[in-house]
């Protein structure tokens, strides 16, 4: 009988010992789940100006192009969230055609799964966005 409760208690012992000795996972260490490979984000462009423009989308000094919204249209682009590289930060500009100005949004601090709209006014300088 002695040498039952020995055995139990040295097992307990030992799975206390292992459970306390595990390390923590991904999730439980930061609180934030890790990004899933295929997370999109999505981008719609609400075009009220009367040139047709091109999006771009700016990582620091490094503009792709998006694509182009013709005048008075929407159209929403989509792109893997790892396209905007480890911070999620990215900017967006608008180019119109036949125009030499252009106009570059404010930063945009994006999540997996976000999206964003940008409605572009015919000034662009009152063009507005929401990331949601």
């Amino acid at each position: 009988m002695r040498a039952w409760r020995m055995a139990t208690v040295r097992t307990l012992g030992l799975t206390a010992l292992l459970v306390g000795c595990a390390g923590k996972s991904e999730e439980e260490s930061d609180g934030e789940a890790p990004v899933p490979a295929n997370a999109e984000v999505a981008i719609e462009i609400e075009n009220h100006n009367w040139s047709d423009v091109v999006i771009y989308l700016v990582r620091g000094t490094y503009s792709e192009r998006l694509g182009t919204v013709g005048s008075l249209n929407t159209k929403t682009f989509v792109f893997p969230y790892r396209r905007l590289g480890t911070g999620g930060e990215a900017r967006l500009r608008a180019d119109p055609i036949g125009s030499d100005r252009t106009f570059t949004s404010e930063h945009l601090q994006i999540q997996p799964g976000q999206w964003v709209k940008w409605t572009l006014e015919s000034d662009l300088t009152r063009s507005f966005l929401g990331v949601y």
